[in-house]
């Protein structure tokens, strides 16, 4: 017979009641916007040469509010773009040469510091055609920015406060439903 006593109910329901309570932060009454979530966002440039370029512009253009950021590369052929809006970005990099086109929209997410690694090719003549514009610059591209790499940097959701919320409010979940579920099973009037 499982017999639990009054202390073992009462340390699970505390648990469970300090887990679920726990990471809620109290709302000041006089708050007066809400906080826009930011992100870090960075990354390297390499040349049609295959070498760091310095000294070329970042154009990172926000599909949700239109909005153009840009940054300059320095001689190692890294940027850095601070306090962006969370999203999908466009990118372009224009140097002496002309404007190279990324060839697929760069994920910034709100956690953490973002990176991309971005190489730059030149295309012929006639593939020049198929090349789309940049919603951010006036320009005709003439080549391509292949994104080869894009990662995150820094603490991921599992190591934010709400990540580790999460795990432990499931951990004390497991925790009861092992128990069997912090109360004595009602006494059955045909059992001993």
């Amino acid at each position: 017979m499982n017999r639990r006593t009054a202390k073992d109910t009462w340390t699970a329901s505390l648990l469970l009641t300090v887990c679920f309570f726990a990471p809620i932060a109290p709302v000041a009454a006089d708050e007066p916007e809400p906080v826009v979530l930011t992100s870090d966002f960075g990354g390297k440039v390499y040349g049609t040469d295959g070498q760091p370029a310095a000294g070329f512009e970042i154009l990172t253009y926000h599909l949700a509010t239109a909005e153009l950021f840009t940054a300059s590369t320095d001689v190692k052929g890294e940027f850095t773009l601070e306090d962006l809006p969370y999203g999908y970005f466009d990118m372009a990099v224009r140097s002496s040469d002309g404007l190279y086109v990324a060839d697929q929209v760069a994920r910034v997410s709100v956690t953490g510091r973002n990176f991309v690694e971005l190489r730059l090719q030149l295309l012929g003549s006639s593939a020049q055609a198929d090349l789309r514009a940049f919603a951010g610059a006036n320009e005709a591209p003439m080549g391509l920015a292949l994104l080869t790499d894009q990662r995150m940097a820094g603490p991921s959701f599992w190591t934010s406060p709400k990540g580790i919320s999460t795990l432990a409010g499931g951990g004390v979940a497991v925790l009861v439903l092992l128990s069997g579920g912090g109360s004595d099973p009602p006494a059955s009037p045909f059992g001993p």
